[in-house]
Formats: C-alpha cells, sequence, structure tokens
C-alpha cells in the first residue's frame, strides 16, 4: 500500500513541479529545438531537481538578463558589388539579422603551417604601433605563450594599446594563477578575462563560453580562425611538441572586414570590463586596395546575438549546393536541422565529404559523434579519419563557389551556445588553396566504416539523445 505524501513533501512536490513548468516555458521562449528541448525534459524527469540545477547552472542558451548585455549589430562599411549569387542571398540574410557585414577592399591570405603562423603573430605584434587586441579561448603559458607575452610586454613600454581577452574556462591555469600576466600590467597593458566562474555561475551564465579568436593590429590588420595560443597549435621549430601540432588554419585579412571584427572585440571587451574601446567610425583610414580584392561576410554567433545568423547561413548554403560539400571539423554533433540538410545534399546527389580527427581531445564528444557518422554514411556520405595528433581546423567549402573559415566546430554548442566568430569567402585563389588543402588531408587519412555490431548501434543511438548537452 502506497502511503500518502505529507504535507512537507507535498509543497516540495508541487513546487518543483512549480519550476519545471517554469524552465519548459523558458525554453520555449529560447525557441529550441525539438531535439534539445526533449533532452531537458527527459533530464529534468529523470534527475529530480538535479536536473533543474543543471539547467540553471547549464541550460540557458541566450543571456537571461538584458541590462548588460552587448547586443551585436553590424553596420555596413561598404556597398561591394557582389557577382556570386550565393554572396547576394547571404548578404541579404545577414542585414535581415541586423549583420551588415559584407566587405570588400580586403587582402586575404591563409596559414597552414603552424610555424608559419607564430611568425605571422610575432612579426604583426612588432609592427604595430597604435593597438594590439587578442582574444582568444585558450592563451596556455607554455613557451609559445611566454615568447608571446614577452612581445607584448614590450610593446605596452613603447606606449602601444595592448588589451587581452580570454575565456576563463579555456585559459582556467592562467585564471587561477595570474602572476605571469603582471608584467604585462605594469607595463601599461591591460587583460581580462571572459565571464569570470563565480559571477558568471550566479548569473547562469558559466555554460556561455567565448571561443572566438580575433587578432587585431592597429585596427587594421586581423588573424583568426581556430587557432588558440599554445604551443599545441603554433610555435617555432625547435619547439615542435615530439607528437607534433595540432592541425590547424589561420586567416589574414587586411582591409575593411577587420573594422567589424574590431567591433565585436570591443563589444566583448565591454562586457567583460564595462570599459569602452575607441574604434574609427569607418574605413577611410585603411589603404585603398585595387578592384580585384576579396569579399568577405563576417558573422559573429553566440548569446549575443539577437538571432542565430551563423546557423541560418551554414544552412541555407548546405540547401544550395550543387556539386559538393566538403567540411573539416574536430567536433561532429550537427544540429537535427544541419543533419537534416546533410543527408538531403546526397540525396540531392552532392558529394558530402567529412574528414575529422580519429581522436578528438574530448572523450564524450567522439562518442556522441558517432551515430551522426553512420547515417551520413549509410545515406552515401563519405567520412575519414585524419591520423595526426589532432585535427582543429574549421573549415567548409560549398562547391567552388563559398569557403567558410572561423572558430565554429560542426557541433551545436558552436551553432547555439558558445560566442563563435566565422567568415564566409569567395576568393577562387583561396577557395583553390583549400581544395588542395583538403586532398592532402584525404592522403593522411582513412575511410569510417561503420561497426556493424547491433549492441554497439544501440549505444550510438543512446548517446545521441544527450548530445546536445555536450
Amino acid at each position: 500500500m502506497i502511503e500518502p505524501l505529507t504535507p512537507t513533501l507535498s509543497w516540495v512536490y508541487f513546487l518543483y513541479i512549480f519550476f519545471v513548468i517554469g524552465t519548459v516555458l523558458h525554453m520555449l521562449y529560447q525557441r529550441r529545438s525539438p531535439q534539445n528541448l526533449m533532452v531537458w525534459l527527459l533530464t529534468l524527469l529523470l534527475l529530480p531537481f538535479i536536473g533543474l540545477l543543471l539547467y540553471i547552472f547549464f541550460g540557458s542558451r541566450k543571456f537571461l538578463a538584458k541590462r548588460k548585455t552587448p547586443a551585436i549589430t553590424l553596420d555596413a562599411l561598404a556597398n561591394p558589388p557582389l557577382h556570386n549569387p550565393l554572396a547576394q542571398q547571404i548578404n541579404q540574410l545577414l542585414q535581415a539579422n541586423q549583420i551588415s557585414s559584407t566587405t570588400h577592399n580586403n587582402l586575404t591570405t591563409i596559414h597552414e603551417n603552424a610555424t608559419d603562423m607564430f611568425h605571422q603573430i610575432m612579426s604583426e605584434i612588432q609592427r604595430a604601433q597604435t593597438s594590439i587586441h587578442l582574444q582568444t579561448y585558450v592563451f596556455q603559458m607554455d613557451c609559445t605563450g611566454q615568447a608571446i607575452l614577452n612581445a607584448l610586454i614590450q610593446k605596452a613600454q613603447q606606449g602601444v594599446d595592448v588589451r587581452l581577452l580570454m575565456d576563463a574556462i579555456g585559459s582556467f591555469s592562467l585564471y587561477k594563477n595570474r602572476t605571469a600576466l603582471q608584467p604585462l600590467v605594469q607595463a601599461g597593458g591591460h587583460y581580462a578575462f571572459f565571464q569570470p566562474l563565480l559571477t558568471s555561475l550566479l548569473h547562469s551564465r558559466i555554460n556561455l563560453r567565448n571561443h572566438r579568436k580575433i587578432y587585431l593590429f592597429d585596427q587594421s590588420t586581423l588573424l583568426t580562425g581556430g587557432v588558440n595560443i599554445s604551443n599545441d597549435y603554433f610555435g617555432s621549430q625547435q619547439t615542435t611538441p615530439a607528437q607534433g601540432r595540432w592541425k590547424d588554419l589561420m586567416l589574414k585579412i587586411q582591409g575593411t572586414a577587420s573594422l567589424h571584427h574590431q567591433y565585436i572585440f570591443n563589444a566583448d571587451w565591454f562586457y567583460t570590463t564595462n570599459q569602452t574601446i575607441f574604434c574609427p567610425q569607418d574605413n577611410k583610414s585603411l589603404p585603398i586596395y585595387n578592384a580585384t580584392t576579396d569579399v568577405i561576410q563576417t558573422i559573429p554567433s553566440g548569446p549575443d546575438i539577437q538571432n542565430d545568423p551563423l546557423f541560418e547561413s551554414l544552412l541555407h548554403n548546405i540547401y544550395n549546393a550543387q556539386t559538393s560539400i566538403n567540411i573539416v571539423t574536430p567536433y561532429l554533433i550537427p544540429d537535427s536541422a544541419i543533419m537534416n540538410a546533410l543527408l538531403i545534399a546526397i540525396k540531392r546527389g552532392v558529394k558530402v565529404h567529412l574528414i575529422i580527427p580519429k581522436t578528438s581531445d574530448h572523450f564524450l564528444f567522439d562518442l556522441g559523434r558517432t551515430s551522426y557518422m553512420r547515417e551520413i554514411v549509410e545515406a552515401g556520405g563519405c567520412i575519414d579519419y585524419e591520423q595526426s595528433a589532432m585535427l582543429h581546423a574549421k573549415m567548409i567549402l560549398i562547391d567552388d563557389r563559398c569557403l567558410i573559415l572561423g572558430s565554429a566546430n560542426l557541433d551545436y554548442r558552436s551553432l547555439f551556445i558558445n560566442h563563435e566568430i566565422v567568415n564566409i569567402l569567395y576568393s577562387k585563389p583561396l577557395i583553390q588553396q583549400m581544395k588542395t588543402w583538403f586532398t592532402s588531408l584525404q592522403k593522411n587519412s582513412k575511410t569510417y566504416q561503420p561497426m556493424n555490431s547491433t549492441p554497439y548501434r544501440l549505444l550510438e543511438n543512446l548517446t545521441r539523445i544527450f548530445t546536445p548537452l555536450l
């Protein structure tokens, strides 16, 4: 015989139901995907009270409080001629999201070699005359991090405005012990940590991490991509780790697009420190390049963006692919809409080819990706395992028309939770360069073959239920 609940337990039960209903209404207000909504409902059902606490601390996707939210919008800096129909469509989509970020008057190069990347950032630091603004997820105090910090200290002593913005989780070792940063402050430089742990935990923002990589020099030259500041990513030839460095890409932009990245850095710096940074209001101070310079569309994404322009742009590009979609990503946990778009592309006869690391630096992500991999391959797509120490690059090629580079992985966290930054380019030389690079990765890869095991397939599908929480 089941005994009735005591009055105290009854109140606790109804209070929990009240909070669960409030949580569900919050998720509906944020327009969660059905997949994400169902996962959180299952968590609330299976883990009473614990599930509620998990959602409070880790479940928010957009900023809850608007008082200090830097809602980023990008104003048009130019009206470039767009001859690529895909560029025209993406431009219209971005403008509808108040991201008027299409620019020309840009000179762009892509660096694939880790030593070249190190020399690039060190050279730009040395050349800077007025400002150096660096934003990264990881700043590790190894030989590479120390070399960059020493260079920043030297420039700060020369009167250059040096600002270093790091994520508190990604740069946790430096966050908990900041002794190494004191010489930078003494030299006149500044540093800050995005979303400090205690503050972000109390405001339900600890899950909203800043994954952007923006390295700006004199507000006119930019280095960006997926590269963090660590010897794992780049450094001198002499300090190469025994297992090799992670493979990644660094995009260098000189021109108008650098100003849009400056606006984004300024917004993140203001959110973190409440300090305003001066930024030119137009691009008149920049050099004028020739008429063949590259068109770039800069897309910020994250809690500080009202909608989801990165997700929408990616979805649009996949649906408009005609012949091929080549993707390089370290983590593969796509949203259901992206997954369906890829499967439909395969059915339309588009060649869908992904290259991912054989083993990433996150075991749970490796476990959660397998059901998506199986579905893509069984539909007729191709997935290769790259065999190097770690493949960390994020790149998407749509036909021979469009190249997407940035900090965002092809997973739910990058598309809907983290602060990210991506650039879409239409330069034929750069597209050809990345096609050649993609082919070189294939040579060091092995084709993925799904395991024909019923228990393993069940395990894959079980992990897929909870992947939106990763």
